[in-house]
Order: structure tokens, then C-alpha cells, then sequence
């Protein structure tokens, strides 16, 4: 039975509500709480079962969760994908452990590193530079790396990132469990592969031992929703169970509960994804007359792209690079003359996410739009600034000692060679420029100015300023 069916049958018998939440479920108290839902916001009463004990309806689920993405074991996340990750590396962690993560994870496994006392060995993907993104993670770096660091106790990576580059998780987790070593895939982006022939490369088919999805990203699910994927005896089941209890509130929502129950019923529906398919095919047809933006060909074969793997198609990366705007401008004018919100921009690019609940109408209208703007544009020979990183900063300290010795706050133009005691990211995608115990250097910098001199929104643990930064 699904999570709202029961709460309907159980509302249908009149129960007087002596218990939480406040507002009794009492819809014409008021008419916010009728917009919210509220007559669907339960709290863990008899018969309503636990999320962190589950055995009745929740458990349910989870289990179709399990059929639907062949997963082992199947979790509810109500917290996001971010409270997924921290779980999942306390999970399959001891303090003071290393683990071999990429560069370009999210700001939520750096945090995981410095709660649970962990020693990062870090891997940096290739830029690909003609839309200047990070390529795939190669399992041949993966395997460099745990012949030459015989500690490693978890591999963490990306896959698909923000802009839709997939890595070879199968490869990768082959050669991860030759040294019995576990992987982590966040997936945050990327939980509708493999529910289809349309959509390839998922990371729990793939055989990756952990997966963590946020279902709001690309499924019709409510924001913070997600789910968490077991997949392999190398990760303790109980063990996560025991961490989700932890980094998960201890009164999960019943409405974002039934809106995952509800989205796995619906995306059983194969057809929806032959729509979404459709969509993006006739999108794809249409921008051919592009002549100075360009997109991301998710239709060239694999290897098309020297240091990609695969491509998620559900996102569409429009390139300025070759153009006399940037990024950001192109998401201005997309918003201002066309009524047009993206996912986000980048100096050389701008990210449109998409989704089964796009309407061909609606990539007809982004279409027509970047072609109209494509004319007014000019050609240039120019590489746009970026905000990647292309070395590794030496490290001075370990995450968790650095972030809580004295610190004073300076310029960052006045940094070079100081140690950072602080973490920075540009927010999206929240990939840290830098972090505590860090070494700041020349790259460091010139992120930075870049990203202050375009008004992109740098966001700083300590410094609270974009022209400062914190160092030991």
C-alpha cells in the first residue's frame, strides 16, 4: 500500500489528534496549511510506521525502490542527498581513515571529511576544454592511486556531474574491488539512468557499492527527497541505517516520504521516458542552426569527447565560449527577454535542466530563444575565464585540525602561500576552491578574482566577505 493511500484510509476514520504536529492536520485553520498539504503531514502514531525502524508502509517503499533500480538495499532520504553522503562515509569509515575522493566533489563530502576525521587523497579530473567542464573520473587514475596509497578505505566521486559527464563506474568498480575497497557514487544528479533504454550508466547497475540520489533533481519528486542505495557486501546495510538515524531528522516529513513513494509509482511508467526522449531529440534537431553558441553533443558516440566516458542527455550545456558574452549573461538574457530560468551559469556556459514534466512546448521556446540570440552574436577567437581548478593545493594541515585553530581574515590578493582556514565554493555547484589546511596558490587567486570580478556568488565558511579570506 502507498504511504498517501494509508493516510487517506486513516484519516477517513476520524481520529481526534492528541499529538504532534500542532496544527492537528486542521486544513481550514487556516489557508496555508491547505496549500502545504498539511492533512497529509503525519508523525510516527500507531500504525504509521518508523523511517528509522521501518516494518510497515515505509518499508514498502524502500522495497519497491529496490525492484525498481536492482539495488540490495534501498533507503529513504528526507534530508537530501547531502545528509545521504555524510551518512554513507561515516558508514564506511573509522576516523582517521584516507579516502580517495575527486576533486570535484560537493561541498557535502568535504564536510563528511572533516566530521569524521578523514585524510583526502584527492584525484583531478581533466578539463575538457572546449566547454571547459570536468571530464570523467578514469579508472586507470583510480587504480594509480590504490596501488600507490595502500590505506584507502573508500573511493568517493561524481558521476553524473552538474554539467552531465558520467564516469566509468563499472570499470572503476572493478578495479576498486580487486583491493577490496568500496565506492561511493553521488548520484545526486542522476537518478533516472538505467530506468529506461534512453537514459544509460547508472552507478547501482554499474556495480558501485554505495549510491546516493536526489530524486527532485531529475524525477518528479519534492525537493529534499531522495534515496540511498546499497549494493554490495563490502558496505554494512545496518551500518547505514545506524548513520541515517543520525544525520536525518528525527521527524521526517510524511509528506516528502509520500512524494518519493509516489514518484517511484509513477516513473514506472516507461512512456514518460520515451516522451522525455522524444523532447530532447526534437530539441536537438532544432539547434542545428546554431552557428556561434554550441551544446553539448549528447548524440556523439563514446570517445567522441577525449576525457569524457559517457554523457547524461537530460542536460543541456550551451557553450559561450567562442562568443562575445559569457555564461552568466546569456542566463541574464535568457531570464530578462525570454522569460527563461536555467539551473545555472558558469563563465563559459549555462546549464538548462530537464526533466519527464517538460513539455515539448517549453524546449520548443528555449530553442527559438538561443537560436534568436545566436544571430545577434558575434564570433571571436578567445578563451573565457574559468573558475576551475587545475592543480591540487598543497596540503599544510588535515581538514579538522585546520578548521578549528585562530585564524585572521585577509585580501585574498594578499594570500598566496598562506594556509587557508577556511573552505570557498562558488555556489552552484558548491565544489570547493579551496580548503581548510590548504596551501593557497596561484590558481587559488585567480579563481577567485575571477569570480569576484564576474559577481559570481563565492560563498566562504569563515571570511563572510568575497574579497577576503581566512587563513591560519
Amino acid at each position: 500500500m502507498k504511504i498517501t493511500d494509508y493516510i487517506k484510509k486513516y484519516t477517513e476514520k476520524g481520529y481526534i489528534p492528541f499529538h504532534m504536529p500542532g496544527h492537528k492536520r486542521n486544513i481550514r485553520f487556516s489557508g496555508y496549511l491547505e496549500m502545504f498539504g498539511a492533512d497529509f503531514d503525519m508523525t510516527e502514531i500507531y500504525g504509521m510506521d518508523d523511517l528509522h525502524s521501518p516494518d510497515g508502509i515505509i518499508l514498502e517503499g524502500m522495497q519497491k525502490a529496490e525492484r525498481l533500480w536492482n539495488s540490495e538495499k534501498s533507503f529513504f532520504l528526507v534530508n537530501g542527498s547531502t545528509g545521504g553522503i555524510l551518512s554513507a562515509i561515516r558508514a564506511c569509515t573509522d576516523y582517521g581513515d584516507e579516502i580517495l575522493m575527486a576533486r570535484n566533489c560537493h561541498k557535502s563530502v568535504y564536510n563528511a571529511a572533516e566530521l569524521c576525521g578523514l585524510k583526502p587523497v584527492f584525484i583531478l579530473p581533466e578539463i575538457i576544454d572546449d566547454f571547459y567542464v570536468y571530464g570523467s573520473i578514469s579508472p586507470e587514475s583510480i587504480f594509480r592511486e590504490l596501488k600507490k596509497n595502500k590505506n584507502i578505505k573508500l573511493i568517493v566521486l561524481t558521476s553524473p556531474t552538474y554539467e552531465g559527464i558520467i564516469s566509468d563506474i563499472k570499470s572503476i568498480s572493478e578495479i576498486a574491488h580487486k583491493f577490496d575497497v568500496p565506492v561511493l557514487a553521488d548520484e545526486a544528479h542522476g537518478a533516472h539512468l538505467d530506468l529506461s533504454e534512453y537514459f544509460s550508466f547508472g552507478a547501482v547497475r554499474a556495480g558501485a557499492d554505495i549510491v546516493v540520489q536526489s530524486l527532485h533533481k531529475t524525477l518528479p519528486s519534492l525537493t529534499q527527497t531522495g534515496l540511498l542505495h546499497v549494493n554490495s557486501e563490502l558496505v554494512d546495510a545496518k551500518a547505514v541505517q545506524k548513520e541515517l538515524s543520525v544525520f536525518q531528522t528525527s521527524s521526517p516529513s510524511y509528506i516528502f516520504m509520500s512524494s518519493i513513494d509516489e514518484c517511484i509509482e509513477k516513473i514506472q511508467d516507461r512512456t514518460l521516458f520515451l516522451s522525455w526522449k522524444k523532447n530532447l531529440d526534437l530539441f536537438g534537431e532544432r539547434i542545428l542552426r546554431l552557428e556561434k553558441l554550441s551544446v553539448i553533443d549528447y548524440t556523439s558516440p563514446i570517445g567522441e569527447y577525449s576525457g569524457i566516458f559517457a554523457f547524461d542527455r537530460s542536460k543541456i550545456v550551451i557553450c559561450t565560449e567562442k562568443t562575445n558574452i559569457n555564461g552568466m549573461q546569456l542566463a541574464d538574457i535568457l531570464r530578462r527577454n525570454y522569460g527563461i530560468e536555467t539551473e545555472m551559469s558558469a563563465q563559459g556556459y549555462v546549464i538548462a535542466m530537464t526533466s519527464m514534466a517538460d513539455s515539448p512546448e517549453s524546449l520548443e521556446i528555449l530553442a527559438d530563444a538561443l537560436i534568436d540570440i545566436d544571430r545577434g552574436l558575434l564570433s571571436v577567437v578567445k578563451k573565457n575565464e574559468h573558475t576551475l581548478i587545475t592543480e591540487i593545493p598543497e596540503k599544510a594541515e588535515n581538514f579538522g585540525k585546520a578548521s578549528v585553530k585562530s585564524f585572521k581574515k585577509i585580501h585574498y590578493k594578499n594570500a598566496l602561500n598562506k594556509v587557508s582556514a577556511e573552505h570557498i565554493w562558488i555556489y552552484p555547484p558548491g565544489i570547493p576552491v579551496i580548503a581548510p589546511g590548504e596551501i593557497i596558490c596561484k590558481d587559488t587567486v585567480r579563481i577567485i578574482e575571477t569570480a569576484v570580478k564576474n559577481n559570481m556568488n563565492l560563498q566562504h565558511t569563515l571570511s563572510g566577505s568575497a574579497e577576503n579570506i581566512a587563513v591560519l
